[in-house]
């Protein structure tokens, strides 16, 4: 590090879990790039004086994660905190990376999120297409909005899994496409339709790897059962999915490849000569320390 090192980071709170500086810092250093990222976890109430240090200090981009990614937009959908709000951002109210527009670090800071595609590839990557078929998608926070949005871009029959029932409907109408939505409490009795579920909550994420958020009678032979939860790697749910012939997908590629999109938003130039699966080979090397 020196005087010209461009300055990056990941905003959470809890974050010291995160591995997103482990494959950033690999591409850093695969690719020639004078950068270093961290991870920082300001309380609540200083989330807001955390932004305004980041564009003070100019740093060159970040991501954001749980619980801050719905922090970036005001009640009447403007933007809050950035100056710009992607369209899938202004629908889901998320945001999870932080970029310059045109690249020009001080100017116009824009807020999008990346966590749609990291799902979809991950299953792709995992011989599952998430296209013209019954999903279920446990949550209705900001990651499993985007997830949402993108699947019925992709022409799924999607069902919503919420404690609220009132919130799950008002996203399903939201979504106008062929949404409709379900409590947890009723979800068993029509569990076995689905073909995917995706859970976009953070239950059973680190440190309360002991708990899941569906029962075993959820869980039937066959099913896709996908877990954006990364920490631990196998999750309760992925575990008790297993035992029941459930082919499973960890949360491990929807990391790697939304924060994929990330590093190319904020570095399009050096990231141009390289292939996605050299990337992310990098970004997998460097996750493993």
């Amino acid at each position: 590090m020196d005087g010209k090192t461009e300055s990056l980071c990941i905003f959470g709170h809890p974050v010291a879990h995160s591995k997103s500086p482990l494959m950033h810092n690999a591409l850093f250093d695969a690719l020639g790039i004078n950068a270093a990222y961290l991870p920082y976890a300001p309380e609540a109430d200083q989330f807001a004086d955390a932004i305004r240090g980041f564009r003070a200090m100019k740093f060159h981009g970040a991501n954001v994660t749980i619980p801050y990614k719905t922090e970036f937009m005001e009640a009447d959908g403007s933007p809050r905190l950035v100056d710009e709000l992607s369209d899938i951002s202004k629908f889901t109210g998320s945001v999870n990376t932080l970029y310059w527009k045109d690249g020009i670090v001080g100017g116009t800071l824009c807020g999008t999120t990346t966590d749609p595609y990291g799902c979809i590839r991950n299953l792709e990557e995992h011989g599952v297409v998430a296209s013209n078929t019954k999903v279920a998608l446990l949550g209705n926070g900001g990651a499993a909005k985007a997830i949402a949005y993108t699947l019925v871009e992709q022409k799924n029959e999607l069902t919503i899994v919420c404690r609220n029932k009132e919130k799950g409907t008002a996203l399903a109408n939201a979504l106008k496409g062929n949404v409709d939505a379900v409590t947890f409490g009723e979800f068993a009795a029509v569990s076995a339709q689905f073909k995917i579920i995706i859970n976009a909550t953070s239950v059973g994420m680190t440190p309360n790897e002991g708990e899941s958020p569906l029962g075993e009678d959820c869980l039937h032979a066959g099913q896709v059962v996908c877990d954006i939860v990364y920490t631990p790697p196998r999750t309760k749910l992925l575990q008790m999915a297993a035992a029941k012939g459930c082919k499973t997908v960890t949360g491990e590629g929807m990391l790697v490849h939304q924060g994929l999109e990330s590093f190319k938003k904020w570095f399009p130039v050096e990231t141009a000569e390289k292939t996605n699966d050299e990337l992310t080979a990098i970004m997998r090397k460097g996750m493993q320390g």
